[in-house]
Parts: C-alpha cells; structure tokens; sequence
C-alpha cells in the first residue's frame, strides 16, 4: 500500500487506501494497465474492432487521446495552438484514478504520443502494467536501415520511441496479414495474462523484449532422465540460452588465463563450479534472454552459492525417474566415434559406448544422486521446485516442463503462503 501511494500520490489519501484494500481483498493482484501501442505497418487491420473485443474479455475502461484532448480544452490552463504534455499528463492522472477505472483497470490507445508525453506520464505514476506492441510478423532477412522519419499527425504515435519509453513492460505480439479479429485479440489476451503470470522477457512465449525478469529455468535430475534433451527442446521453444555445466567446465578449462590454467592442474571445488555458472549466466545473452541450465547444482551447498547469485533461477523443475530407469536409458544408448551424434548401441559398427557410460561409474553417480544429492536439493529448493513424473513419452514431458515455466508462483515466497485465485496445476 505504502509503495501504491507514493506513486499516485492522491489528492485524498483515506480514499485511496480504501479503494486499494477493496481491491486486495478481491484479488492479489494489481488491476490490468494496459497501454496498445499499433505499428504504422499494419494499416489493414480494424483496431476499433479489437478494442471491442479486449473490452469485452477483460472489462477495462478506454482511454483514447480524443477523451483525453476534450478534457484539456476545457483546462484552465488551456492555450489554443500550444499543448503542453505536463497538462495532458495531469488530465490521464486524474482520469485513471477515478474509483470504477481503479478497480476495473484501463486500456490507453493512441496515447501518449510521443516520449516527452510518456515520459511526463511515467513522472506522474502512470504506470502500465504491460505495453502492447502489435506488429508485423518479422521477415527472415533483416530489413534494410531506414535513417529517415516518417510524418506523423498529431494523433499518430511515435511508435518506435514508445517501444522505447515503455521497454520495462513491452510486450511484442506479431500479427500475420491473415490473421482474423478474433484471432489477434487472443494474441493480446493471450500477452496480457502472459504478463500477470510472470512470463517477461524475450521471446517468453508471447515475444516479450526488454522487460525486467526472464525466464532462468534450472532443470534438475540425474543421469538418464532426460534432463538434457528436455532443456535443449525446452530453450528452443523459448530462445533462452542453453547450458550444461559440463560445457561451461571444458570452456573454462580451455581459456588460456590464469583462471583456466588453475583449472587444467586441479579438479574444481564447490565455489570454482558456482564462479564458472555465475559467470556464464552474467554475460549479456543470458541476462536478456533468459537461460536454461542443466548439470548444476548437484547438492545443496551448489544450490545455495547459485542461489546467492545476482541472476538466481526463477524457475526450479525437478525430474523424477527411477534408478534402473536411468540406468537403462544410458547404457542403451552408443556414441558414433567417428561424427560424436548419439546413436543406439549395435545400429553401427562406429557405434560404441561413452567411456562416461560405464556401469560401474553410473551406478555410483545415481547411488549418490538418489541417497544423497536429491533430498539436499528438495531442501534447498523448498516450495518454490515443480516435480513430475520424466519417464513417460518426451512430448508429454515436454508440455509438462513447458507449462511449469510458463505458470505463475502458486506460493507467495515472502510469506511461504499459497496465493489465491492461483492454481498449483
């Protein structure tokens, strides 16, 4: 409530305080504040129409520049020829803080703008909850540069400015030349709850860019359970960055500063592991887009130095599987000597087995993974961990680990409460 204040500022406190509990106890969380902002390109499709239909799903007030532009006329401060984005700003203000658009939530279209206009807004607490991007579907080949501005009348947005003030809530929704009303309504409805469940980032599945969290997805389970496969197809359908420990510990091993020398002459401590994950996961690619990490941490103290990171997963999923299970799978499976792909065992005579196969050595990794490396990461991770079955078909896993990484919290971690109006399934 005290951070709700101190960005609106009301004129009437008490008021306020009390439209904010009402909506509190109605739901836990904040009404939707939506801001649409439509790409000059799309010229042929019926905005109008997909007002409607927003309206319809959601039950949002609009607010349109001509709403906002009848008010400012009959501003004391109005001046014919000149409009000031301080006094648009303060008309905005005063609409979105009206008890019904409070507790119903608002819908901008076609303002602000420009950046000084959404800028003045920002300043005043106008926040968005998520910005609507709507635009063309990008080509394979990137477009050509185009150094030169188009015209713009005074109704028409800035749109790649906008993209720009609003990046900390942008949300992208590509829309197809054959894409009906209907159809590109639910890619914005689709978006917006995309945006109260978390999913923030790009490519989050609804092609979010620039927002403030991503999807850090930490895949846990031993050998055999398919950990690896499932993380690989799990960040391709996002675009987040791929990793497995031990791809990171033979790029570490192989870089020829002091720290990779000290690597080649040693086996890795507990902390030197979690220094070679955090450093991978702070470069720019991870922090934009997201990552995916597999084969670390492997007790709990690993989790506990990954958790202590700038960038900790947000996103635990634990893959249960059987020993013998896991035991099967590996030393089913061959590794052609010749290419490195893996192959089933006896389908070639390159085939062979991987010397990390061993029966002995697997036995001992899933003995100490299922006595000992399972519980401590159980702990550790708490409530916040997603466990499922992993020995069923790999599609069906699939969605599982898919719908894990796209649902919101069903635990409140502050409090280590359940949420409400959230499901757990």
């Amino acid at each position: 409530m005290l951070k709700d204040l101190l960005i609106n500022l009301p004129k009437d406190h008490l008021k306020h305080m009390k439209i904010f509990l009402h909506r509190y106890s109605q739901s836990c969380k904040d009404a939707d504040r939506i801001i649409l902002l439509v790409s000059p390109e799309l010229e042929h499709i019926d905005i109008t129409a997909i007002l409607k239909q927003l309206i319809k799903d959601l039950g949002l007030f609009v607010i349109t520049r001509r709403v906002v532009m009848d008010r400012y006329e009959k501003h004391e401060n109005y001046m014919p020829g000149c409009v000031s984005p301080v006094v648009l700003s303060e008309i905005t203000k005063t609409l979105t803080m009206k008890d019904q658009i409070l507790q119903a939530g608002w819908l901008m279209f076609d303002h602000p703008c420009t950046v000084r206009e959404a800028r003045c807004l920002q300043q005043d607490g106008v926040l968005p909850t998520v910005t609507l991007a709507l635009m063309p579907t990008p080509p394979q080949a990137p477009p050509s540069d185009n150094l030169l501005t188009s015209a713009r009348s005074f109704f028409q947005q800035d749109f790649e400015g906008l993209k720009f003030a609003y990046k900390a809530t942008l949300k992208e929704v590509y829309i197809d030349s054959e894409d009906e009303i209907e159809k590109i309504s639910t890619k914005c409805f689709n978006a917006i709850r995309a945006c109260a469940a978390g999913a923030q980032g790009p490519y989050q599945g609804h092609h979010v860019v620039g927002a403030p969290g991503v999807y850090r997805v930490l895949v846990i389970g031993p050998r055999g359970s398919g950990r690896r496969s499932q993380a690989l197809a799990l960040a391709k359908h996002f675009r987040l960055v791929y990793l497995h420990f031990d791809d990171l510990l033979s790029e570490a091993k192989a870089k020829t500063d002091e720290f990779g020398q000290k690597l080649r002459q040693h086996e890795p401590s507990v902390q030197v592991k979690a220094v070679i994950v955090k450093r991978r996961i702070l470069l720019k690619d991870c922090i934009d887009n997201g990552w995916v990490l597999v084969g670390f941490p492997m007790s709990g103290k690993e989790f506990e130095l990954l958790d202590n990171t700038p960038t900790p997963p947000n996103r635990i999923i634990i893959l249960n599987v059987d020993a013998s299970t896991c035991k099967s799978r590996r030393l089913s499976r061959g590794v052609d000597w010749c290419s490195g792909d893996e192959a089933p065992l006896g389908s070639g005579s390159r085939v062979m087995r991987h010397p990390r196969d061993d029966e002995a050595q697997l036995e001992t990794e899933l003995d100490n993974y299922f006595s000992e490396a399972l519980a401590e990461l159980r702990a550790a991770a708490g409530i916040t961990a997603v466990e499922f079955d992993a020995s069923q078909s790999f599609d069906g896993v699939q969605v599982k680990l898919q719908a894990a990484v796209m649902a919101a919290p069903s635990f409140d971690i502050e409090c280590g409460a359940q949420l409400c109006h959230v499901r757990a399934d």
